[in-house]
């Protein structure tokens, strides 16, 4: 959306500057340059979005938006379709509510939305994705992002259960006894697979570590030595395992078990005694120390 503005207000710069330099001429905004585009290429909405307790659901809006000086009268066409590897199916998936195919504009609505609600299938299919394609015509371009993929995420990951946020409680080697925020998020193609945000007190975008769950999915084995996706430098970051004596270790791993109520509910993660975590680069340089005995509990 702030590109497409930005591109409008390119326009009227050019268009008044062009006017400024011919006082006797009468201002000309020139559309040639007119085009319909999405505002963003990408989106994701859980398959439970629309389901809130109400009759009409929760809608979900895709923005697509003309960018033009003056504001063009158009109607423009749109097509949804279903890609053949895990594609989204109309009536079991979800609900296209813009029936008509087509999106209006004018001056006074320079953005219009396609409209869907989501519809949850109660099985694990994997995220589930469609394709939306806006088109011009012979006066307004289709943009160079005239095409927006959207993925209806499934909540009926077999790990479902565990994925979210925990407030976890451990010795930082620096800061003592702390509390923070750790986030365990599904992986896209091995659904025995976790991901780990924030594992040892810091919070850092690319800093992710991998657990394997075990079949009967009441442990996680988290393996020494893993790399994550950041690097300091260009040196690589790892994760070591830490002991109670100090000894950092670049092999093996950790069991962590997974708690449950009396009802089967997951309240939590327990580490155990004998691991703790050190986050280092190949190179020596220490990120995070926490030290054995951390515990997290299920937000």
């Amino acid at each position: 959306m702030k590109r497409i503005a930005k591109y409008i207000g390119l326009a009227l710069v050019a268009s008044a500057f062009a006017a400024a330099c011919n006082k006797n001429a009468e201002p000309v905004f020139d559309d040639k340059d007119a085009f319909v585009a999405f505002d963003k290429v990408a989106l994701s909405v859980s398959e439970d979005y629309s389901v809130d307790g109400t009759e009409a659901g929760k809608i979900f809006k895709v923005p697509v938006t003309l960018a033009s000086v003056k504001g063009f009268e158009e109607t423009l066409k749109f097509e949804v379709t279903e890609p053949e590897k895990q594609g989204a199916n109309a009536a079991v998936n979800y609900e296209l509510l813009t029936t008509a195919g087509v999106l209006s504009f004018d001056a006074e609505h320079r953005t219009s939305y396609i409209e869907f609600k989501t519809i949850p299938d109660n099985t694990f299919t994997g995220d589930l994705k469609l394709e939306i394609e806006i088109f011009g015509n012979e006066q307004i371009a289709a943009g160079s992002e005239n095409i927006c993929t959207l993925t209806i995420n499934d909540v009926d990951h077999p790990l479902g259960f565990m994925l979210g946020d925990y407030t976890v409680t451990g010795k930082d080697n620096w800061d003592g006894v702390v509390d923070w925020k750790m986030t365990l998020s599904k992986d896209s193609k091995d659904i025995t697979k976790v991901w780990i945000h924030n594992l040892a007190n810091w919070d850092r975008a690319g800093v992710d570590f991998y657990g394997v769950v075990n079949a009967d999915r009441t442990s996680i084995n988290i393996p020494f030595g893993q790399e994550c996706a950041l690097t300091y430098n260009g040196d690589p970051i790892f994760l070591w395992g830490l002991t109670n004596e100090g000894m950092g270790y670049s092999s093996g791993s950790t069991e962590v078990k997974l708690v449950f109520d009396d009802s089967g509910k997951l309240t939590g993660l327990d580490f155990g005694k004998e691991w703790g975590f050190w986050v280092r680069t190949k190179a020596g340089a220490n990120f995070c120390v926490v030290w054995p005995g951390i515990v997290a509990v299920k937000n």
